[in-house]
């Protein structure tokens, strides 16, 4: 147990983690939702009593308030990120540390690009190596640690910043893959064999886009099926317990897999119903059976719980804050937002009831000092319909009309006609290998939407 305890410690971004896939529909059936939600706020109430008696919490628990909807001290939580931003490992360079911060600034509505006079993202995505590597330090390097990697592929993604090689990052990650499947945090290891490690690989894959069908991802889940124990939970270094289902409830997440269905069903329960088991009267989960109250095994447990009743991960959600804050309170309003990011062939579109990912078949790209987004999908973002978009070859001129607006611009010509009425633009509509992109900003702006620039993420965020 000591030595599970000290692997915590000295791991303080790995949770313990466990994740099953199970083919055959069996007996027991998922938690009714109501009981999810009462026990997620037991587990609420018993760290915000925790937070009156300590006089402050840990990051990852105010992460977890943070994520469940709680409301949080925003004081507090800014508190809590001043202390990691003077605490040795940080200011050492360590990466896991560095993403820590990322997460608490976000759950406290701050914009980790600018936080002491760092950009932290930025520093992130710089740090990226030329096979795709996050390093173990941002200082210093190293490839040594998985979870530097994980850590830095979530924490761009719940800024909503792009990673620079998403490509060669999958390529790193899967190469470290065994061959049972299994992943292990000391990447040199080929050879022991790791459920933790396994889920957070899982939870990087599903944030770089790798989807459930893809090969590695079904090679992980069979060995994880392996992995669950009869009552449909799973244990790690010897001892069963509530982090490693909630890791395994957050990688299925990731990958848009129910943990709480007949496929992750044992008989005697699924990741849901056997983290449940470890929650004691005051609210609180234990880590092992008999062990107590316990913070680690508490903030673990809502994350996975807000899971399962959000149907997204911590870092989307965190990334929908972040939204949010940097568009004029897009949340509260209700109102559409529209993110394009530079060299990213998807955009996304939020409101208060969610966001809807879609793909384009270019990307957008930077020239002149303007973004220019491919026609088309600029005007499904702004919400005009197939038919109010029209293209005419002969004399390269897109017209655009929603209701009783009109807006006509023609390639090479910075003018831009508004119901007729002349505009000037400082960038012309371009033709690229037969795609018309159009100035994002100029063509939003007449449509009544505003648009404003994240160079630390290089992002479009269009908000009417």
């Amino acid at each position: 147990m000591k030595t599970l305890r000290k692997k915590l410690i000295s791991l303080s971004l790995v949770p313990v983690l466990l994740l099953s896939f199970a083919l055959t529909p069996l007996a027991s059936a998922a938690p009714p939702s109501g009981e999810i939600g009462q026990a997620m706020e037991r587990a609420t109430a018993y760290l915000k009593r925790q937070e009156v008696s300590k006089g402050g919490l840990s990051p990852w628990s105010y992460l977890a308030l943070a994520g469940a909807g709680a409301s949080v001290n925003t004081a507090a939580v800014r508190n809590a990120a001043e202390l990691l931003w003077q605490d040795e490992m940080l200011q050492s360079g360590d990466t896991n540390s560095w993403c820590l911060l990322v997460f608490t600034l976000l759950a406290a509505g701050a914009d980790p690009s600018n936080f002491h006079g760092q950009n932290l993202i930025q520093q992130i995505q710089r740090s990226q190596l030329p096979n795709g590597k996050f390093p173990d330090n941002l200082q210093t390097g190293g490839e040594d640690l998985l979870n530097a990697h994980v850590w830095a592929v979530l924490a761009l993604t719940a800024a909503g910043a792009a990673v620079p090689d998403r490509d060669q990052a999958i390529r790193w990650l899967i190469e470290r893959q065994h061959p049972d499947g299994s992943f292990y945090w000391y990447a040199p290891d080929q050879k022991t064999s790791d459920v933790d490690s396994t889920g957070m690989a899982l939870m990087a894959l599903g944030a770089l886009g790798v989807g459930k069908d893809h090969p590695a991802v079904q090679k992980a889940l069979a060995y994880l099926e392996k992995a669950q124990k009869p009552n449909g939970g799973f244990e790690s270094w010897g001892a069963e317990n509530p982090e490693s289902c909630s890791m395994v409830i957050q990688g299925l997440t990731a990958l848009g897999i129910d943990p709480a269905g007949h496929e992750f069903t044992k008989p005697g329960g699924n990741p849901v119903t056997a983290m449940l088991r470890f929650q004691l009267a005051d609210g609180s989960f234990e880590h092992v059976k008999g062990g107590g109250a316990n913070e680690m095994a508490t903030q673990q447990a809502l994350i996975a719980l807000a899971d399962v009743t959000s149907g997204n991960t911590l870092f989307e959600r965190l990334r929908a804050k972040a939204s949010a804050g940097l568009t004029g309170n897009t949340e509260k309003t209700g109102q559409e937002l529209a993110r394009f990011t530079v060299g990213n062939r998807s955009y996304t579109l939020s409101t208060a009831g969610g966001e809807i990912r879609e793909e384009m078949d270019v990307a957008p790209f930077i020239n002149s000092g303007r973004t220019y987004v491919p026609v088309r999908y600029l005007a499904y973002a702004l919400g005009v319909p197939e038919k109010g978009i029209v293209w005419d070859g002969k004399s390269n001129t897109v017209t655009l009309t929603l209701g009783s607006t009109v807006v006509k611009l023609t390639v090479g010509e910075k003018v831009l006609l508004l119901n007729g009425t002349v505009r000037t633009m400082d960038v012309a509509p371009v033709n690229v290998s037969g795609r018309v992109f159009l100035p994002a900003r100029f063509v939003a702006n007449a449509f009544g939407y505003q648009v404003q620039w994240l160079e630390s993420s290089r992002e479009v965020l269009i908000t009417r």
